[in-house]
């Protein structure tokens, strides 16, 4: 029912409005036109060659826009630009014929009654012989940019025409000998200057603003035919009233009706041209026919900016032509499978030579919007579902502002992915207004709650709270507005509700948690208590970590926390210090066993180096709070005989420990007990004797009791055997060859390819020797420093 009442309403809106004109064309005589070029003097008309030519040795090769670049190719864009500065027009005279011209144009294109068109001159361009300018869509230079003004002047050229595009038509215009030539088209029209054969061409270009001074400040003030309005608002009505089909299983209970109707409208717009005033052709109709509608079912309306992304099959260009257009070579390989012997068609640059086939993927996502009343368009997140959007013109037919082809790669591949920026008309139910915008916007949704408590609306402020939980914890991540968890922790501590506000605060992560915050979590755990703060903290340490601060290193911040929380409150902020540390030194836990449980000692070398910032953050901590037993836990832990592989790492806990400066250094019991140690550990590591030349033992690494690591644990541990030849199938060769490399032995293993099965030829290396007396020279600098800092 959904589907058709969306169809419903984009038939009903593509019926409104005229034949829509994109672009446009008015021919002027010459006479009010007198234009110097420095360098050159006064320019003749028609323009003679010899003034051209001048022109062009004047001129430098113009470039143009991509994205956020400008760039100089002259294989897309191949002619002269002589800048404005150079240009001397005489306004007074000029003014008589161009802006009677610019009101003829605005009508044509269907600028909204009370505007009209400015034109400020952007360049002067000439095309000599050869010269083109491949298809492109102008960049809008400012916020009251809508399109381009292309005055060619006369002069004798062939070629050189001017072709202009929009949802699959295109409208071809070229210049006169005699008359001034005007074409206006909107910016996002697509456009080429086809090369010129013989002559020059010659043009002003212009940007088109549209000036909104005279316009009726409310943009519902077009008038929209009663009944068409009538029959819109029925099924604005159908929309919002009828519950969605399942998603996915026919015999689950239907969905909650849609909350909102977005609909597309047929032009691009920029950040900086999106306005109420500023609607483009029958957009401006349609928008005010569904303002009317919106009237009348108690509906509020947004002007958005959306964001498209489409995945498309798509044939490479001339694909039917390689297929069916010429014999094609199939041969059998050496593995009796087919192959076709013609290569692949190279890449086409342009993106629109691609056929599409069938759209794969689509998303939609609004960007900004604005209000009804015109004010600044605000910045928001959210996407829209399929069952909220229609439109008149599907995207497809418009110029994407970003293409990227994906050639084959075997099971995937050959798509099209084209990116699209439309505006449009969002309305939703007005007693639905909280939950719509505040999913579109937490941080206004967790301000405006906020202004609830503060004016003792509880009762209205926990409803408009309860309303968000459907969706909270979805959009929550990706707010990025200044101030968003301060404000919430201070909602949810006013709302006095506990079940709410612990929903309202999960969404978050531990990481995001820093002394600033101190006095809110605080008073939380005053509100709440013991029970309702561990659960909370046990939920946010579940939450996947963001991509700018991993737990690991915000636990190396946790002592500054712990500080601001018992200075916020003694007694409530050691608690809930207390809490947190016990949750986090759990996680660290799991992750030192992880690390040592790691068989490659350069991986779990490094993986225990990381650990030990978090680990003196748990101590330090432990410290401030006084948390003895969480203190004795960690220490025997760390210190625990199984633990030997943590050695490392323990050190660099004390070195990183006393690197901090004086005024931050924090005392912990518990380090001196790790530094006695590691010293005693070190001392009966070095009073056991060096190895002797020719012991050539290697402990096995012990992680297998399969018969191949028997045999290998075997030759390991031999001291006096250093060469081990090994016949052995394929696969187990694959087996010892991984077991070596995954521990990093230093036994060099090749296969001696002759005989069958094929021979696994084992060597020791002298690395052995040189890793112990590597690592025993560590050992005695580690030793020595602990001892020197031990006299301090």
């Amino acid at each position: 029912m959904t589907t058709a009442t969306l169809e419903q309403i984009s038939g009903l809106l593509s019926e409104i409005g005229a034949r829509e004109t994109f672009s446009t064309r008015r021919t002027r005589p010459v006479d009010d036109l007198h234009l110097e070029v420095k360098g050159l003097g006064r320019l003749d008309f028609p323009v003679s060659r010899g003034q051209a030519r001048r022109l062009c040795q004047i001129g430098r090769p113009a470039r143009y826009g991509q994205g956020e670049r400008t760039l100089l190719d002259r294989r897309v864009r191949d002619t002269w630009q002589i800048p404005k500065s150079r240009v001397k027009i005489d306004l007074r005279r000029w003014k008589r014929t161009l802006l009677p011209v610019l009101e003829q144009l605005g009508a044509d294109l269907g600028v909204p009654a009370g505007c009209r068109l400015k034109a400020e001159l952007h360049a002067m361009l000439v095309y000599a012989p050869g010269q083109f300018f491949l298809p492109h869509q102008d960049s809008e230079k400012s916020d009251e940019m809508v399109g381009t003004l292309v005055v060619t002047l006369p002069s004798s050229f062939k070629g050189g025409a001017l072709v202009v595009e929009h949802q699959g038509e295109s409208a071809t215009y070229r210049g006169s000998r005699k008359y001034l030539s005007f074409v206006a088209f909107y910016a996002d029209c697509r456009h080429e200057v086809r090369p010129v054969q013989e002559g020059y061409r010659i043009s002003l270009t212009y940007n088109l603003m549209l000036d909104t001074s005279g316009a009726a400040t409310d943009p519902g003030s077009i008038e929209a035919e009663p009944a068409v309005v009538d029959a819109l608002a029925e099924s604005l009505r159908e929309h919002f009233e009828t519950p969605l089909p399942p998603r996915w299983q026919r015999d689950a209970p239907p969905r909650e009706p849609p909350n909102r109707l977005v609909y597309l409208l047929d032009h691009q717009y920029s950040e900086r041209g999106l306005g109420w005033q500023r609607l483009k052709g029958n957009d401006a109709a349609r928008s005010a026919a569904l303002r009317a509608a919106a009237e009348r079912c108690d509906c509020e309306l947004v002007l958005a900016l959306t964001e498209i992304h489409e995945t498309w099959s798509c044939m490479e260009p001339g694909w039917n032509d390689r297929w069916y257009g010429r014999h094609r070579s199939w041969q059998r390989d050496g593995g009796d499978e087919w192959y076709d012997d013609d290569p692949p068609a190279p890449p086409v640059d342009d993106p629109d030579a691609y056929e599409l086939e069938d759209l794969i993927d689509s998303g939609i996502t609004l960007t900004r919007w604005i209000d009804s009343s015109g004010a600044k368009a605000a910045s928001i997140v959210t996407h829209v579902d399929d069952d909220e959007v229609c439109s008149t013109t599907p995207s497809s037919a418009l110029q994407a502002h970003a293409s990227e082809y994906e050639g084959y790669m075997g099971n995937w591949g050959n798509t099209m992915d084209r990116w699209y920026r439309r505006a449009a008309i969002v309305l939703w139910p007005r007693q639905r207004a909280f939950a719509v915008r505040a999913e579109a916007s937490p941080a206004w949704a967790v301000r405006t709650l906020r202004q609830r408590l503060r004016s003792g609306r509880m009762s209205e402020a926990r409803d408009m709270a309860t309303s968000l939980l459907p969706f909270w914890a979805a959009v929550t991540p990706h707010e990025e507005g200044r101030g968003f968890l301060d404000q919430a922790l201070r909602v949810a501590e006013g709302l006095e509700e506990s079940a709410l506000a612990a929903s309202l605060l999960q969404p978050f992560r531990l990481e995001a948690l820093t002394p600033g915050r101190a006095p809110a979590l605080v008073a939380l755990f005053r509100r709440y208590g013991e029970g309702w703060t561990r659960s909370l903290i046990s939920e946010w340490t579940s939450r996947r970590p963001s991509h700018e601060r991993d737990p690991l290193t915000w636990l190396g911040s946790l002592p500054r926390l712990c500080q601001a929380l018992c200075a916020a409150d003694e007694d409530a902020g050691r608690r809930f210090s207390e809490l947190l540390s016990q949750d986090r030194w759990a996680s660290l836990k799991e992750e030192i066993e992880g690390a040592l449980r790691l068989g490659m000692p350069s991986l779990r070398d490094k993986e225990v180096a990381k650990l030990a910032r978090p680990i003196l953050g748990i101590l330090e901590s432990a410290g401030i709070i006084g948390a003895q037993a969480l203190r004795d836990e960690a220490a025997a832990f760390l210190c625990a005989e199984e633990n030997e592989l943590l050695l490392p790492g323990l050190v660099r806990v004390l070195r990183a420990a006393a690197r901090r400066p004086a005024s931050k250094k924090r005392a912990s019991p518990a380090l001196g007990t790790i530094r006695r140690h590691c010293v005693r550990r070190m001392k009966e590591r070095l009073r056991q004797p060096a190895r002797d030349d020719g012991d050539w033992s290697i402990e096995p690494p012990g992680n297998c009791d399969c018969e191949l690591c028997a045999t290998l644990a075997t030759f390991l541990a031999d001291p006096s055997q250093q060469r081990l030849e090994w016949p052995i199938a394929k696969a187990k060769r694959m087996h010892v060859h991984r077991t070596i490399d995954a521990h990093e032995l230093p036994v060099h293993h090749t296969t001696r390819r002759s005989g069958s099965p094929y021979t696994l030829v084992l060597n020791k290396t002298r690395t052995l020797f040189e890793r112990e007396a590597k690592q025993r020279r560590s050992w005695q600098a580690d030793l020595d420093w602990m001892s020197k800092q031990g006299s301090k």
